[in-house]
């Protein structure tokens, strides 16, 4: 896509995604480099692992493993704009152990039983067919390998307005999820939960998320667009982190380990929690 020849209609038209295609946003997993610490940590990768990334974006969840674990990984997204942007940093970095591909998580173009580790970030809170989606993962995840997902969702009744604005904002429709869903949703699917550990988002203020789009806006590649046309952008930019500033102040995230398949036939009965480990 060529920068100079966007107008401002075709700015204003665009969803948040598309505009983050355009302005090679660094789009991170929910909890970014902590999520990407409690993923190595849990899952022992080795080079040998075969990982599959859904919803890759522009490739920070695959990069950032690779450069602990060089791991075999192929990455997803819908995208192309998005995959170009993360193809070019792999590269740029020298981590030839990814392979990027153009598709949907509901008809993933992949093998049965072929995943050590399949990793969803926030994809399925933004899905109609969750059924259909979780089916897919399960398909291309070996019977012994799990599938680590990390959704997004309430922790008290946000505003109606918000997520009408949230919605429009993606071109999805959000329906409002909170964490018994999640958890009801995986019982029901039979999966089992091997490790959980759940988050609330800081609350950002009006002058960093100002900071925060002036520095990304930043970028030299967005020189190329006409006057008019980022000066739309812009706007609408930082309209979009706004909102989801917002937006994410009624929320929290799990970062989730499932097993694809029970092993064993009788549930857990003597379970536990942790103490505080604060020193007496």
């Amino acid at each position: 896509m060529k920068l100079n020849n966007l107008s401002p209609k075709d700015i204003e038209e665009m969803s948040y995604n598309e505009i983050i295609g355009i302005i090679k946003e660094t789009n991170r997993i929910p909890g970014g480099q902590r999520t990407i610490i409690e993923i190595i940590s849990k899952t022992r990768l080795s080079e040998e692992s075969k990982v599959l990334e859904i919803g890759t974006c522009t490739g920070f969840t695959s990069i950032e493993i690779s450069r602990f674990v060089k791991s075999k990984i192929t990455a997803i997204d819908i995208n192309e704009n998005s995959l170009e942007e993360a193809k070019r940093k792999a590269s740029e970095l020298g981590y030839n152990n990814i392979k990027f591909i153009n598709a949907n998580v509901n008809n993933l173009p992949l093998k049965n039983n072929e995943f050590d580790l399949v990793i969803v970030g926030n994809i399925f809170s933004l899905i109609d067919d969750k059924n259909k989606a979780l089916s897919e993962c399960r398909r291309v995840c070996k019977k012994d390998g799990f599938i680590l997902i990390v959704p997004m969702y309430y922790l008290k009744n946000p505003p109606k307005n918000i997520v009408d604005d949230v919605s429009r904002a993606i071109k999805t429709k959000i329906t409002p999820f909170y964490k018994k869903d999640w958890i009801k949703f995986f019982k029901k699917n039979n999966l089992d939960i091997y490790f959980i550990k759940s988050f609330e988002f800081d609350c950002i203020s009006d002058n960093s998320v100002t900071k925060f789009v002036e520095n990304i806006l930043q970028k030299p590649h967005l020189k190329n667009m006409k006057d008019d046309t980022f000066k739309v952008l812009k706007n609408k930019y930082g309209k979009f982190m706004l909102l989801f500033r917002d937006n994410l102040s009624y929320m929290g995230y799990s970062i989730i380990l499932l097993n694809n398949n029970r092993i064993w036939n009788d549930p857990e009965l003597f379970t536990s929690r942790e103490l505080d480990n604060t020193p007496i």
